[in-house]
C-alpha cells in the first residue's frame, strides 16, 4: 500500500513510522520548511535549538516516552516543576498541597473547599461522561464556591477560552484535574516534567530516518494543495504545492499546485479541520456527507500567539507562571530555562510569553516589537525590575487552529478518524477527547490512524 500522510507534526510522523514498519510506503507532505507541526524547533543560534511553543511531558506520558526509546530519540530527563500564580499584584507559589494552604487570595475555608473538591472528583473516579453535559463554570461554583472560581478559575478559563469560557465543558476540567490520579511514587510527591536532551529535533529527526530507510519520503517545505479521489474510485491523486507555499497562510486554495498528481491507495490528514476540508476537491467533499462536513465545520479553534524572549538574566524563580489579572495582555509566562539548567545552552535564557486568542484579535497582526512594547507594563507587573534591555533576542509565533475549544456536548461533535470514504483518514487535535492536545497523546492518535487505515486495506472492498 503507497499512503500519502498529511502533515508532518507528531502525529503525521508516527503513523508514518508505523506503516512504513509494516512494510508499506509512505510520502510525508509538511508545509512548515521543518519538522514537528506544533513542537516544530527553530534555531536559537549557537548550535542550540528550542521549540517555537512550550512543551513538556508528564511523567504520565508514557507513549512519547516509549517512541523515543524505541526510535532513538534521545534520553529523557526529568526535572523538578515549580508553578507560580500571578493574582493580587504578586505571584504565589502553586505547586504543592501546601502551596494551596498558604494561598491568601482565598480565604482558609474556601482553600480547603477547593482542596477538597478536587480531592472528592479523584477519588469517585467516575468516567467522563458523568461531567459531559455540564460547564466547568457550573462545576466549580457549585463544588468549589464564588472565590475559587472568581480568583482562579475563572481567570484561567477567560485565558484559555476567552469569551467562551463559560460554555468550556467540565470534561475539559475533568481531563486536566484526573492527570494527578495517574502519577505514582516520587511523581505523586513532587512534579516532575521531562524534556529530551538537546530539543524535540533528535525525535523528529530519528522518526523521519525510520520513514525514509523503509523507501518512504519526507517532504518538508512541500504542502498538499489538492487531495481527488481517482477516477477509477481506486486510491487517490495527491497534488503538491510550489516550495515557499508556507507565506501564503494554511489554506490550501491559496498554494499553487507544483507538478504533476501522484497516486496512493491511502490518504491520513493530520491538519485542522478547516485545512482538510480546503484541500479536498469538491467530489471527495461530497462523499464526506453533511452530517461528517458539518461536524468539520461545528468546532471552534483559538489561535495560539507565542513570544519566545532571550534575556540576560533570570525572570521569575518559577517555570510557569499562570496568569489571573484580566488587566495583562498574556494569559502565562513559561521560563524555559527554569525547568532545563541554562548551562545547557551557554547561560543563555528563554522565556516563552504565551497566549490564546480570538482569529481576529489585534495582537495577531502586531510585530514581535509591538507586541514586547504592549507586553512590557504587564510583565513589570510580575517582575518589577524587568527592563527591555534585558531582552537579547525575540521570536514570534502564530498557530491558527492550536486550542480546540471544548463546550459541552463536544464528543458528539467530534469527527471520527474514519471518514466514512475508504482510505481517507483524519487524525488532529479535535479528536484527542477527553485529553488535551499534546504531543503524547499525538503519538497515541498517530498510531490509531495508521491502524485504522490498515484495519481498512485488510478489509474486503465490499464493506467499506
Amino acid at each position: 500500500m503507497r499512503v500519502a500522510i498529511v502533515g508532518a507534526g507528531v502525529a503525521g510522523l508516527t503513523a508514518a513510522h508505523h506503516l512504513c514498519r509494516a512494510g508499506h510506503a509512505c510520502d510525508v507532505y509538511e508545509r512548515w520548511p521543518g519538522l514537528g507541526g506544533m513542537a516544530a524547533t527553530l534555531d536559537v543560534g549557537d548550535g542550540h535549538r528550542l521549540e517555537r511553543y512550550y512543551h513538556h511531558w508528564f511523567t504520565s506520558d508514557r507513549d512519547i516516552v516509549e517512541l523515543c526509546e524505541d526510535v532513538g530519540g534521545g534520553p529523557v530527563e526529568w526535572h523538578p516543576s515549580s508553578m507560580g500564580f500571578f493574582v493580587d499584584g504578586r505571584t504565589w507559589p502553586f505547586t504543592s498541597p501546601w502551596h494551596l494552604l498558604t494561598f491568601r487570595p482565598l480565604r482558609l475555608r474556601e482553600r480547603l473547599r477547593m482542596g477538597l473538591a478536587v480531592l472528592r472528583l479523584q477519588r469517585a473516579d467516575l468516567p467522563v461522561g458523568a461531567y459531559e453535559q455540564q460547564t466547568a463554570r457550573e462545576w466549580i461554583l457549585r463544588e468549589m464556591g464564588e472565590g475559587p472560581y472568581a480568583k482562579v478559575w475563572g481567570p484561567l478559563l477567560a485565558g484559555k477560552f476567552g469569551s467562551r469560557a463559560g460554555d468550556v465543558s467540565m470534561s475539559w476540567l475533568w481531563a486536566k484535574l484526573m492527570l494527578r490520579r495517574r502519577l505514582e511514587g516520587r511523581a505523586a510527591r513532587e512534579e516532575l516534567l521531562g524534556y529530551p536532551s538537546g530539543s524535540f529535533e533528535p525525535l523528529f529527526a530519528a522518526l523521519r530516518d525510520s520513514i525514509e530507510r523503509s523507501g518512504g519520503r519526507v517532504l518538508i517545505d512541500r504542502p498538499v494543495a489538492r487531495i481527488a479521489q481517482a477516477q477509477d474510485g481506486a486510491g487517490f491523486l495527491v497534488t503538491g504545492a510550489a516550495p515557499g507555499s508556507f507565506r501564503r497562510g494554511h489554506d490550501p486554495r491559496a498554494f499553487t499546485a507544483d507538478g504533476d498528481p501522484e497516486r496512493y491507495d491511502g490518504v491520513i490528514a493530520t491538519v485542522p479541520n478547516d485545512i482538510f476540508l480546503g484541500a479536498l476537491d469538491e467530489d471527495l467533499a461530497a462523499r464526506l456527507g453533511s452530517d461528517y462536513v458539518g461536524r468539520l465545520r461545528g468546532v471552534e479553534y483559538h489561535t495560539a500567539l507565542c513570544l519566545l524572549l532571550e534575556l540576560d538574566r533570570r525572570f521569575s524563580p518559577y517555570y510557569w507562571i499562570n496568569i489571573a489579572d484580566p488587566d495583562l495582555p498574556f494569559v502565562g509566562l513559561v521560563e524555559h530555562t527554569n525547568l532545563v539548567d541554562p548551562g545547557r545552552y551557554g547561560g543563555r535564557r528563554f522565556l516563552y510569553v504565551a497566549n490564546y486568542l480570538d482569529a481576529d484579535h489585534e495582537l495577531l497582526a502586531f510585530s514581535p516589537e509591538e507586541l514586547l512594547d504592549r507586553y512590557t507594563p504587564g510583565l513589570r507587573k510580575v517582575c518589577p525590575e524587568f527592563d527591555r534591555s534585558w531582552v537579547e533576542r525575540s521570536w514570534l509565533f502564530r498557530e491558527p487552529a492550536a486550542q480546540p475549544i471544548v463546550t459541552v456536548g463536544y464528543r458528539e461533535r467530534i469527527p471520527p478518524l474514519d471518514t466514512g470514504v475508504r482510505g481517507l483518514v483524519l487524525a488532529n487535535t479535535t479528536q484527542i477527547y477527553p485529553e488535551d492536545r499534546g504531543t503524547n497523546y499525538a503519538v497515541r492518535l498517530g498510531a490509531d490512524a495508521a491502524a485504522l487505515l490498515l484495519a481498512q486495506d485488510r478489509a474486503p472492498a465490499t464493506s467499506a
